[in-house]
């Protein structure tokens, strides 16, 4: 083995490691496993420091734990890697919203700057117009609808995008299968 095969297996060796991390991580947020998503977050950004996604991933984990410091943290820190990561304005914006600051307003604007679905982007706009009359009992609500608007958008989202593939997928059946046959035909 040459001397820069060494330091590239072991690259790659611990870039499959923090994939599978970041991998896992996911699935354990899909399944609602925040304390698992976490360990699996911290154990992929240990690996590869600053990656916006896992932070992002890892800032969702403790949320939903409702460690709103380390949130808030690991959501800042997503944005300054990537500004233009839309849902980590929008997670500053609800952990201002549940605080009570003020700054949720600033959040909420730069995450309709940066085009959300019109719907989400709707509820969005309505929940700031509306913000300095939430009273301190309803801002867990306000918040919680919010993310229950983001998550439904994902949703649909990965709804269509299914339906496109699947649609492409027929279309590419149709004409590899079908097109030869009628062409044989003539």
């Amino acid at each position: 083995m040459n001397a820069l095969a060494v330091p590239l297996l072991a690259a790659l060796v611990l870039l499959a490691g923090c994939a599978t991390s970041s991998r896992e991580g996911r699935a354990a947020l899909s399944r609602g496993s925040y304390l698992e998503a976490a360990r699996h977050f911290e154990e992929s950004l240990a690996q590869e420091p600053g990656r916006a996604s896992d932070l992002f991933g890892l800032g969702v984990a403790r949320y939903k734990l409702d460690a709103l410091d380390g949130a808030q943290r690991a959501f800042e820190q997503a944005v300054a890697q990537e500004p233009a990561l839309p849902p980590a304005h929008l997670y500053l914006g609800l952990i201002a919203i549940r605080r009570g600051d003020p700054a949720a307003d600033v959040h909420l604007a730069r995450f309709l700057a940066l085009g959300p679905p019109p719907r989400l982007a709707a509820q969005v706009d309505r929940a700031r117009r509306t913000l300095p009359s939430v009273p301190p009992e309803l801002r867990d609500y306000v918040a919680a609808g919010l993310e229950d608007g983001y998550q439904w958008a994902g949703e649909v989202a990965g709804a269509l995008q299914a339906a496109r593939e699947a649609e492409l997928g027929w279309l590419l059946d149709y004409h590899i299968y079908w097109m030869p046959h009628y062409y044989r035909r003539r």
